[in-house]
């Protein structure tokens, strides 16, 4: 028996509105910068919200965190547009120290029913040895998120502020170790690449030539075998009704 059987998988390519939920800047990039571009070239609108600020991101002792925080902003704002991403919602949590997942989950709560999308796009948050907490709690609190944002005795106070309960129509989890959809990004590719590094504080070019664009590059053509691609980025798509109670979800 296969869940996807009485819930049928969604179809992420014909999502047209869709959030894309993430730990820090460049990591919507990084996972699916080619699936993003590819999807507003074909009139969806994607947005983003970036759970923390980024500001833990630097090996130099003599920075300060707002320093970081407003240069990691500006590359993201540059990178967002070269996907053609236009709206980001900046959730402000201290980047490498996320609260709890009851605290981060209130407020992605409000943002799903701020934007009110058909489809959330965020990180697994089962990656097996993740040892980031911020990819892990960021990552679970987004789909946790997507499982309360359609009941009205959730976070009520959202109400007071005219928004209503929302019903998400899919999740897709990238960078999954069990993916279930796989999407040709050769036309959007150099985009990716290009959107990668306009996080220059993330990527100088020696880290970026000798360890993240050959992984990245290397991950995309194993995906792209799977459908016959040259380049592909994978998801695993879930209904939010496979996500609670669902023995066998992991089949789907």
């Amino acid at each position: 028996m296969n869940p996807k059987d009485f819930i049928p998988v969604p179809h992420l390519r014909q999502a047209r509105n869709v959030l894309a939920i993430v730990p820090h800047p460049d990591d919507a990039e990084l996972a699916a910068g080619g699936t993003v571009a590819l999807l507003t070239s074909e009139g969806a609108q994607v947005t983003y919200a970036i759970a923390t600020d980024g500001s833990m991101g630097t090996f130099d002792p003599l920075a300060s965190r707002g320093e970081v925080a407003a240069v990691r902003r500006r590359e993201q704002e540059e990178a967002a547009a070269v996907l053609g991403v236009k709206d980001i919602h900046w959730l402000g949590f201290p980047d490498g120290f996320l609260p709890d997942i009851e605290r981060v989950r209130g407020a992605m709560v409000r943002v799903i029913r701020m934007v009110k999308p058909d489809f959330i796009l965020t990180l697994d948050p089962w990656l097996p040895y993740e040892g980031h907490p911020d990819h892990r709690k960021a990552s679970l609190a987004a789909v946790e998120a997507a499982i309360y944002a359609p009941f009205p005795l959730a976070y009520p106070e959202d109400f007071q502020d005219g928004l209503a309960p929302w019903q998400v129509g899919g999740i897709a989890l990238a960078l999954s170790v069990r993916p279930n959809t796989f999407i040709g990004i050769e036309a959007t590719w150099d985009k990716k690449i290009e959107a990668c590094l306009r996080h220059k504080s993330q990527f100088p070019k020696e880290v970026w030539d000798s360890m993240y664009y050959p992984y990245i590059h290397a991950m995309s053509a194993e995906w792209g075998r799977e459908i016959g691609a040259k380049t592909a980025e994978a998801f695993k798509v879930m209904h939010p009704y496979h996500l609670h109670t669902i023995i066998d979800a992991w089949k789907v």
